[in-house]
């Protein structure tokens, strides 16, 4: 074997196992970035969902925040999983006042998400909602999808 043909074979066989070895290690889905994803979405969603009411509200003024955790008290507070629990709170009726929701999350390697609504019901818990017109439409805040960077 001609050693440009071996040192070729090395450097491939040294590219593979790197690049199978790349997913392993620490995950890029954290506490932190999954907080900062939910919270923006929840509160562009909220305005929405509330314009669809007939009420005007603007998203910056809600000051949502996100207090997301691993559903199992055992689990560390990274990685992809069907057992996240998001809170979000924001503020829409006062400065002193805080109104908050619950989500179920499943979190995927890749940073994007599903947040499923589990109460207050009549925030996040039906599917549908009757808009201001009459018309019966998806509450965009009973489900909703989003994705953050993991890097």
């Amino acid at each position: 074997m001609r050693w440009g043909a071996m040192r070729r074979g090395t450097t491939a066989a040294v590219v593979a196992v790197l690049l199978g070895t790349s997913g392993c290690g620490s995950s890029g889905v954290t506490k932190d970035r999954l907080n900062h994803a939910v919270a923006p979405t929840f509160a562009n969603l909220y305005v929405l969902q509330q314009s669809l009411r007939g009420r005007k509200v603007g998203a910056a003024s809600l000051n949502s925040k996100a207090d997301c955790a691993r559903g199992d008290a055992q689990a560390a507070d990274s990685g992809a999983g069907n057992d996240w629990m998001c809170t979000v709170t924001w503020f829409n009726t006062g400065p002193d006042i805080a109104v908050t929701a619950s989500y179920q999350v499943h979190v995927q390697t890749n940073g994007c998400y599903t947040a499923d609504g589990d109460g207050p019901a009549d925030l996040n818990g039906q599917q549908m909602l009757t808009a201001t017109d009459g018309a019966t439409v998806t509450n965009p805040l009973w489900q909703f999808d989003g994705c953050f960077d993991t890097t």
